[in-house]
């Protein structure tokens, strides 16, 4: 409805122009996108990012097509970079539209936050491109950049990262009218995305739009939101609103991590290694233990400093150690360059008062500050090598002057996601346990091949019977029942619905909240009078789409004749003999009818 240009097809220019950005993608990049979907048909959640340049025509007349074309490009180039950093992959190139995938062919737990973060740090990159078109050409140069999660089917992906799609549900079409809002230079979702970035990032809750459906079909009534930022601190990012629970059968792990805190407090380092499959309540846990300290002997009070890493920061140099800098000196890590100086200044200067400079120019360049005179001059004339070993230095010395005023709990939440560079960084650090009040806590789940791997290795090596190790497990069928009970608040759930949802959670805390969010949202089950009843056939609700994205993700890492395993499996149903499988691999599929008959 805007320049009258078909939208089913693509120039030859166009497909120029696709090749030459796919051309840019990482290798890593590209051979995962190529294993993760060899097969033809088959179905992914994504969140489709959006980019479409405001007011083409009018470029394209006040400065003549070919210069118009020349902006246009150069703008939409701007997107590659970032998006390959968040692992999305390019479906779509059209004159003035770009389509991005997040969760095809690559899937990842998180790609609804993955496409919003490439979103607005691409209408950031934009702005400052906006400025200089305006400076070089007089005009406005804008974009509307949206955002909507849903089904689509893929073909396979060829070698330049072209392949087919088929959109299911309207997934496409959604992404594409929320322009009816007609928001230039703002970040727009559907209420699909919303409700999985909610905890991540302050939205303006627009209300309802009228789409611009076309082909004479009334409009379409649409929820929209727009992304304002990122939040410093998640909200709740589990459950459904509304429905809390104390924790069940945590009380051993608990009491572990309590004793351990007890001997931080004596003076005692330690270190201990909580390790899980998603969703089992590592983060939980380390919450309650927090509280749990909080509330016991106050006589050495702890102090918390906490380090996270995150699943697009595998490629990010030193982001975790940014992370716990971050969290010593009292910042978020969004938080501005002046903050962050001022408050690194004002921790150094107050634990070492005559020589703070020398600990201030290493820390400073970890934290990207923008280093002057004395303290530039200290860091210039190091060679790489001797630079980190100084910076280690001063990280170890900051570390042992806050363990003297007060003992520490320095968790490094999620380090199957650590990038390897803070993995070197840290581990000569860890040696600190042995003889400063200084308890380290590894949270990881069971992946072997994570760089975060190597800091359990270095911890076993460096401290041997002071890590502990927390493995939690699923739930047995009784805490299960009992965590369904505390978050319906209620007993007479009828049994039917409880024994779907433990069958589908399988004693998995995570998964549990989420096929309760699942049967809520879609009225399976309501509540009357106080009592919770279903509504429909329960057993055929399909997975919710944030644990579908998380199998997802998962089996994407397997070997090709595992996830081929896995397909055929999953065909022939839940539960089956060994030997049914076993029969259809070592019969492949028929080459024609002929023979099929």
């Amino acid at each position: 409805m805007n320049c009258g240009q078909a939208v089913e097809s693509t120039t030859a220019s166009d497909e120029e122009r696709r090749q030459r950005l796919a051309s840019a993608a990482p290798q890593p990049l590209v051979e995962k996108a190529q294993a993760a979907n060899r097969l033809s048909g088959e179905r992914r959640i994504v969140t489709a990012l959006y980019i479409d340049v405001v007011g083409s025509r009018a470029l394209a007349q006040k400065l003549g097509q070919n210069t118009a074309e020349e902006i246009i490009y150069a703008g939409l180039d701007l997107a590659c970079p970032i998006i390959y950093r968040y692992e999305g992959i390019i479906a779509h190139l059209q004159e003035d539209e770009l389509l991005v995938f997040f969760g095809a062919p690559v899937a990842h737990e998180d790609d609804p936050l993955r496409a919003v973060r490439a979103a607005l740090e691409l209408l950031e990159a934009i702005r400052a491109y906006a400025q200089s078109t305006m400076e070089k050409y007089s005009v406005d140069f804008g974009v509307r950049i949206s955002l909507s999660t849903g089904p689509v089917q893929l073909g396979p992906v060829s070698n330049d990262l072209k392949y087919e799609y088929t959109a299911l549900g309207g997934t496409l079409n959604l992404a594409a009218q929320l322009e009816a809002a007609k928001r230039a230079m703002s970040v727009l979702v559907s209420e699909s995305t919303y409700r999985f970035i909610a905890p991540f990032t302050p939205c303006e809750d627009l209300g309802w739009v009228d789409s611009t459906t076309g082909s004479g079909r009334q409009p379409e009534r649409i929820h929209i939101y727009q992304v304002t930022g990122l939040l410093d601190v998640a909200g709740k990012t589990r459950g459904l609103g509304g429905l809390v629970s104390p924790m069940v059968g945590r009380q051993r792990e608990l009491a572990v991590l309590v004793q351990l805190s007890r001997f931080v407090q004596a003076g005692l380092g330690r270190a201990v290694l909580i390790q899980g499959e998603p969703g089992l309540g590592k983060t939980r846990l380390v919450q309650e233990w927090k509280i749990a300290t909080r509330e016991a002997d106050q006589s050495k009070v702890l102090r918390w400093i906490e380090g996270r890493c995150y699943s697009y920061g595998q490629e990010m140099a030193y982001h975790l150690v940014q992370s716990l800098l971050h969290s010593m000196i009292g910042t978020q890590v969004t938080a501005s360059e002046v903050e962050t100086r001022s408050a690194l200044h004002r921790l150094l200067e107050l634990l070492f008062p005559n020589d703070w400079l020398e600990i201030y120019a290493y820390l400073g360049h970890l934290l990207n500050l923008k280093l002057e005179g004395e303290a530039l001059a200290r860091v210039q004339q190091l060679d790489p090598q001797a630079h980190q070993e100084q910076a280690q230095a001063a990280l170890r010395r900051l570390l042992a002057a806050l363990a003297a005023r007060q003992p520490l709990v320095i968790v490094l939440e999620d380090l199957h996601w650590s990038d390897p560079s803070s993995v070197s960084f840290l581990s000569p650090l860890l040696s600190l346990a042995a003889s400063e009040p200084i308890l380290f806590c590894l949270v990881m789940r069971v992946e072997r091949d994570s760089a975060g791997r190597r800091l359990v290795t270095a911890a076993r090596e460096v401290l041997g019977n002071r890590l502990s190790t927390i493995n939690l497990e699923a739930l047995n069928p009784a805490d299960s029942r009992k965590l369904v009970s505390n978050l319906l608040e209620v007993e007479a759930l009828p049994d039917a619905v409880r024994e779907m949802i433990l069958q589908k959670a399988e004693g998995n805390p995570f998964f549990v909240e989420e096929v309760i969010r699942m049967l809520i949202d879609r009225h399976a089950i309501i509540q009357v009078n106080g009592q919770w009843q279903s509504e429909v056939n329960i057993e055929t609700i399909e997975i919710p789409d944030n644990l579908h994205g998380l199998l997802l993700a998962r089996i994407d890492r397997l070997p090709d004749e595992v996830k081929e395993t896995l397909r055929v499996a999953a065909v022939i149903g839940r539960q089956f003999p060994l030997k049914v499988l076993e029969y259809i691999l070592s019969h492949p599929e028929p080459d024609n009818q002929e023979e099929a008959e």
